[in-house]
This record gives structure tokens, C-alpha cells and sequence, in this order.
């Protein structure tokens, strides 16, 4: 597939894959690169995913909403 990416999030299948040499990012990742790249309003993407059933601890949100000039949504 010559990709440059694999995105996934699950613990066991990223790990798995960075063994065998593959880059490996998440939901959280792909986001962080849209919105450096002003493809996305990071604060509106974190919105959303608080309001489904995206799991991941609230600082690494906080953490992601600070590097990209925004507080909370």
C-alpha cells in the first residue's frame, strides 16, 4: 500500500506494529497534526469527541487544546 501512516488506537495493535518498523499514530495524533497544519478547529474536534464514547484521559485533551492556543471548548 506504500502508507505513510497507520492509524490506529489500539494499545496491543500500535505496539505490534511499531515492532515491525510501521509509523503509528491515533485519533488524537491525526488531530494534532490537522489542526498544526490549520485544517481543523481543534477545540470543536475535542468537542465532539467528549461528546461520544472516545475514551482517553482528560489532561492528554487539556495537554492538546494548550499546544494549539485554546482552553477548554
Amino acid at each position: 500500500m506504500h502508507a505513510d501512516l497507520l492509524l490506529v488506537d489500539d494499545r496491543d495493535g500500535a505496539r505490534i506494529a511499531r515492532k515491525r518498523g510501521l509509523a503509528v499514530a491515533g485519533t488524537l495524533g491525526i488531530l494534532d497534526l490537522a489542526a498544526s497544519r490549520g485544517m481543523i478547529d481543534i477545540g470543536t474536534a475535542v468537542a465532539r469527541l467528549k461528546a461520544i464514547s472516545f475514551r482517553c484521559h482528560p489532561d492528554i485533551l487539556e495537554t492538546l487544546l494548550t499546544r494549539h492556543g485554546r482552553g477548554q471548548p
